[in-house]
């Protein structure tokens, strides 16, 4: 029961941290549109297909490190005391918390999360190139797996939930969850990218945002201290 407590967590971490996506990458989504054939008319259909296809990738590439993240926790249990899980919760929570104030721009301390990332994306950038145009669905995924690895402190921080899974099935479908969160935000993105950026970009929207993760952040370093 706990864990699917986890799950139904992960995805509300991933849809309130959607607005960061749309700031982040709502012109990565609307490039990777023109991308697709490029001169070549495409009807709604088509475009939010190819879109799906995408985010299948990015999603795939989040289980991906969920799983490696989740298997190095698992290791860790056995070199930390009893209470290992319990701290490794609790840093999940503190993560939330700074992510909260990321978001809301109080405090960009997981800007240095992110130059880290920048060190292996750009190993990882020139790839990208191998598979545009976009005329095939396996060139859309293969893209999106890609676009997966972007230096993202949204993503760095749900990372952390997996560190404390317990393994590296449990990481994988923390992130699973975590992606499908965020695929409302990042499918309607691609067909309405300016409206949902101002949306975004709206003080008031982020704000309620960051106090959420937040609120959930202390809540779940409350919890594990009572254990």
């Amino acid at each position: 029961m706990a864990f699917s407590h986890d799950l139904i967590a992960a995805f509300a971490v991933g849809f309130m941290g959607s607005l960061h996506c749309i700031g982040m990458c709502g012109g990565i989504s609307s490039a990777l549109t023109t991308a697709i054939v490029p001169g070549q008319s495409r009807t709604f259909k088509q475009q939010f297909g190819y879109q799906l296809l995408f985010s299948v990738g990015r999603i795939s590439a989040y289980s991906t490190a969920g799983a490696a993240i989740g298997l190095a926790g698992a290791t860790l249990y056995d070199q930390i005391p009893s209470h290992g899980p319990s701290y490794l919760r609790m840093l999940a929570g503190i993560m939330m918390i700074l992510l909260g104030l990321y978001i809301s721009g109080w405090w960009k301390i997981l800007n240095q999360l992110e130059r880290i990332g920048v060190r292996v994306w750009k190993h990882i950038a020139p790839i990208t190139r191998t598979f545009i145009p976009v005329d095939r669905p396996h060139k859309a995924v293969a893209l999106g797996f890609l676009w997966g690895w972007l230096p993202c402190g949204l993503v760095y921080s749900a990372l952390t939930w997996s560190l404390g899974s317990g393994g590296a099935e449990r990481g994988a479908l923390l992130m699973l969850y975590f992606g499908l969160g965020t695929l409302p935000a990042m499918l309607s993105v691609g067909t309405f990218s300016q409206i949902l950026t101002d949306f975004a970009r709206n003080a008031g929207t982020r704000m309620f945002a960051a106090l959420m993760l937040m609120g959930f952040g202390v809540w779940t370093i409350v919890s594990q201290m009572s254990h």
